[in-house]
C-alpha cells in the first residue's frame, strides 16, 4: 500500500502528515520556527529554518507512524503565500524570505495605486494591492536596497523553494503565482504590463505552466538522505495555503463557503465564473481545479489577535480556559465591542494603518465579557468580509469551517448566529497538509480528479451547529455599531 506525505509551510510553523490512499492519518508531526522583526514593520523568515524543520518532522512522522521511508510513494506541499525569496546567480539565498505579513512596503503599494485605478488592476491581476505581496517587497527592495535587487536571479514563493530543496526543480502553479499581483488569474499567465510598467525581468519568475497535481520531479540524493527516503520518491508541484485547505476539506463546487480560523482569518468561495470585484474590497485567486477560481475575503486578525488578547489583557494561556470563560457572557458581549485590527486589515477595509480598541467599556463589564468581545470581534471583521463576496445562486444554505479555532463550539455558535447559516465542520483535521497528499494521491494515479478524491476521502464530522434566532437579531443591530466604531475613528489610525 502507497504512503504520502502532506507538508504545509505555515507562518509559525511546518507540519508534515503521514496518510494513506485513503487519506487516514498514521501519524502527524510540527515544528515552529520564530518570525524575525529586524525592523519595525519587517516580518521575515529564514528559509533554511523551513527546510530544517521539514526534515525533523518528516522523521518523527514516520518514525511515529511505523512506516519506513521507502514505503513513501510522493509528497505534496501546500504553503503560506505572497511571501518572496530571493536566490542569486548560483541559486544560493540572497538573504531572508519576506513574508506576507510584512508591513514596510506601504509606499510601494502607494505607488501601485498612483499608476493603476482600481479598474485597470481588476483587469490586470484581479486583486487589491497589499504590503507583502511579492510584487511590494520586490518594488521595496528596487527603492530600499538595489545592490540587493540587482543580484537577483530568481524569486520565488515559500513552498516552491521548499520543492526546489527537494527536486533541484524551479517552477510554480497558478494557485500560488496569483498571489503575487504579477499574475493574470483570469488567463493564467504572468502579467506583461506589470513587469513592464514596473521593470521587473521577466526571466526572475519561474515557469507558472503547471497544476497543483503535476509532478515536479524526484528528490535529489542529498534530499533523500537528509529525509531518509528514496530517490524514486516523486514531489507534486502542490498549491497555496487556502487552495490546498479547500481541498483537504472538500470545497470545490461553486458557491459553498469555507471560514478557515488560523493566525489569520479567510473566506473562500469557488466559482467557475469569476468576476474580479470593480472596488478590490476582496481576492479573485485561482483554485487547484483547472478551470476553477475562488474568491477570498482575507482578515490579518483572526487567531493572532486572540492570541495577543488572552496572553497581555488576560494573562491565559490554554484557549479552553478562556472559552469557557467567554461562554459565561451573553451574546453581545453586554454591549462591549473590540476591534481587532492590530496589525492593519484587509478585506474589506485594505487599511495597514487601522488599529484595535475596546469599545463601551463600563464598570459593570467583566473579564468574561472582554474575552467574548474579542471573540465576537473577530468574528465580526469576518462578516464584513463575508457580505462583501459574490454568491452566485443567493445566499449559502451551510457554512464549513476548518481551522485551529474551529474546535471551539462557542466560536462556531457566534458564527452560526451572525452569518445566520448551519456551521459545519468535516472530518479533515489536517485539512491543508492533506489537501497536499490528495495531489499526491492523483498524480500515482489512486483518483482520477480532485473531485473524486475528495468525495471518497473527506466527509462531515457531526451535526450542524444551528443558529439561535435571539442571538441572530442581537448580532444584526450590535454588526450595524461594529462598523460605525470603525468610520468613525479610522481618521484617528
Amino acid at each position: 500500500m502507497p504512503f504520502y506525505l502532506g507538508i504545509d509551510l505555515g507562518t509559525t510553523g511546518l507540519k508534515t502528515i503521514v496518510t494513506d490512499g485513503q487519506g487516514a492519518i498514521w501519524e502527524s508531526a510540527y515544528q515552529g520556527y520564530p518570525i524575525y522583526t529586524p525592523l519595525p514593520s519587517h516580518a521575515e523568515q529564514d528559509p533554511e529554518d523551513w527546510y530544517r524543520a521539514l526534515i525533523q518532522t518528516v522523521r518523527l512522522a514516520l518514525k511515529g507512524a511505523g512506516i519506513d521511508g521507502h514505503d513513501i510513494a510522493g509528497i505534496g506541499l501546500s504553503g503560506q503565500m505572497h511571501g518572496t525569496v530571493l536566490l542569486d546567480d548560483k541559486l544560493r539565498l540572497l538573504g531572508p524570505a519576506i513574508i506576507w505579513c510584512d508591513q514596510r512596503s506601504k509606499a510601494e503599494v502607494a505607488q501601485v495605486y498612483r499608476q493603476f485605478s482600481p479598474l485597470e488592476l481588476a483587469d490586470l491581476v484581479q486583486n487589491p494591492v497589499a504590503a507583502g505581496f511579492q510584487l511590494s517587497s520586490l518594488l521595496w527592495l528596487q527603492a530600499n536596497d538595489p545592490a540587493a535587487y540587482r543580484r537577483i536571479r530568481q524569486v520565488l514563493l515559500p513552498k516552491d523553494y521548499l520543492r526546489f530543496r527537494l527536486t533541484g526543480a524551479i517552477g510554480t502553479e497558478p494557485t500560488d503565482a496569483c498571489g503575487t499581483l504579477l499574475y493574470d488569474v483570469i488567463r493564467e499567465e504572468w502579467s506583461q504590463e506589470m513587469l513592464r510598467q514596473f521593470d521587473i525581468d521577466r526571466r526572475l519568475l519561474p515557469d507558472p505552466g503547471h497544476r497543483p497535481c503535476d509532478i515536479a520531479g524526484t528528490l535529489t540524493a542529498a534530499a533523500a538522505g537528509e529525509l531518509g527516503l528514496k530517490k524514486q520518491t516523486f514531489v507534486v508541484f502542490g498549491g497555496g495555503d487556502q487552495p490546498m485547505q479547500a481541498v483537504g476539506n472538500g470545497v470545490l463546487k461553486d458557491d459553498q463557503p469555507l471560514l478557515t480560523l488560523g493566525t489569520g482569518g479567510q473566506v473562500l468561495v469557488p466559482t467557475s465564473t469569476p468576476t474580479p470585484d470593480p472596488e478590490l474590497r476582496f481576492h479573485t485567486f485561482c483554485h487547484a481545479q483547472a478551470g476553477s477560481w475562488y474568491y477570498l475575503g482575507a482578515v490579518l486578525n483572526a487567531g493572532l489577535a486572540l492570541n495577543w488578547a488572552l496572553r497581555n489583557c488576560f494573562d491565559l494561556t490554554v484557549f479552553q480556559e478562556a472559552d469557557e470563560l467567554a461562554g459565561k457572557s451573553p451574546a453581545g458581549s453586554r454591549g462591549l465591542f473590540f476591534l481587532p485590527y492590530i496589525s492593519g486589515e484587509r478585506t474589506p477595509y485594505m487599511n495597514p494603518d487601522a488599529r484595535g480598541i475596546f469599545w463601551g467599556m463600563g464598570l459593570g463589564h467583566t473579564r468574561e465579557d472582554l474575552i467574548r468581545a474579542v471573540l465576537e470581534g473577530i468574528s465580526y471583521s469576518l462578516w464584513d468580509a463575508y457580505e462583501c463576496l459574490p454568491f452566485v445562486s443567493g445566499k449559502p444554505h451551510s457554512l464549513i469551517v476548518s481551522g485551529g479555532g474551529a474546535k471551539s463550539s462557542l466560536w462556531k455558535q457566534i458564527l452560526a448566529d451572525m452569518l445566520d447559516v448551519p456551521v459545519f465542520t468535516t472530518d479533515s483535521t489536517e485539512a491543508a497538509c492533506l489537501g497536499a497528499a490528495i495531489c499526491a494521491m492523483i498524480a500515482n494515479g489512486d483518483y482520477t480528479d480532485l473531485a473524486t478524491a475528495c468525495g471518497e476521502i473527506v466527509g462531515i464530522s457531526g451535526d450542524p451547529v444551528i443558529p439561535v434566532w435571539e442571538n441572530v437579531e442581537i448580532y444584526k443591530e450590535n454588526h450595524v455599531t461594529f462598523k460605525k466604531i470603525y468610520q468613525a475613528n479610522r481618521h484617528l489610525f
